[in-house]
């Protein structure tokens, strides 16, 4: 309770959508945050923000959600070769950080880092 998992595409790709948000959602609502390589869809993404509204309670206050993907100005042949590397990885390229509401104080985001602020 209270660390850090990271969790590869390889584990969650074997999975069902499902038990796949469902191990997330337990792990985050545990009370540890979930680093995950690569992104989430738009609907896993919104399926697990209805998720945790519907659990939300006095030990558990939601979850928070952020994504990395290296979008900094970039000349036209790198845009290229990520373009390729998107194309090959799929949603493996990029990380996603989830975590409960509880104990993340803010995320703060910009093309080149990620700051995770905790309470």
């Amino acid at each position: 309770m209270g660390g850090v998992q990271v969790l590869s595409h390889t584990l969650l790709k074997d999975l069902d959508p499902v038990k796949k948000l469902d191990k997330i959602f337990d792990t985050v609502k545990s009370g540890d945050i979930v680093m995950i390589e690569g992104r989430l869809t738009a609907d896993e993404e919104t399926t697990l923000i209805s998720k945790a509204l519907r659990n939300v309670s006095g030990k558990f206050t939601g979850i928070e959600i952020a994504f990395l993907e290296g979008t900094a100005k970039k000349s036209i042949s790198q845009k290229l070769k990520d373009k390729i590397v998107k194309l090959l990885a799929g949603d493996r390229f990029g990380l996603t950080v989830i975590g409960p509401s509880k104990i993340i104080k803010e995320i703060k985001m910009n093309p080149e880092k990620l700051e995770i602020m905790l309470k």
